[in-house]
């Protein structure tokens, strides 16, 4: 296993500690977007209605999928790390791989796809 800068792994490592501060960040503005901005209770209509618009989905999708890679490359960066058999590396970073996509296409399907219930605007609870 080739080792040091050549390695590739400074760029992962690297990511690993900007992204992590922007998430520190979105992590922090969520909280009080959904905790503090709003009074009482969270409920699913107060979600609704910050869903139902297209840009609260691609703050929604963009924090989604900075995670999903963050996570995953730290996966990686340990399966590096403590896997010395290559093929049995290779097979997990093939499976960390495959897992990550599949979070990130069915995370990405549920925030696009989200539409608010006609009952709720029929209620007022939320705008289209």
């Amino acid at each position: 296993m080739e080792r040091g800068i050549g390695s590739g792994g400074t760029f992962a490592w690297f990511f690993q500690r900007v992204s992590g501060v922007f998430l520190l960040a979105a992590l922090l503005a969520h909280f009080w977007v959904l905790h503090y901005s709003n009074e009482g209770e969270v409920t699913f209509q107060i979600v609704a209605q910050r869903l139902s618009t297209p840009i609260w989905k691609m703050i929604d999708l963009s924090f989604l999928v900075l995670a999903i890679i963050h996570g995953f490359n730290g996966f990686i960066m340990v399966i590096h790390d403590y896997v010395h058999h290559h093929n049995l590396r290779l097979t997990l970073v093939g499976l960390v791989w495959v897992v990550g996509i599949l979070i990130a296409v069915l995370g990405t399907i549920t925030i696009i796809s989200f539409h608010v219930p006609p009952e709720m605007i029929a209620a007022g609870g939320a705008t289209p």
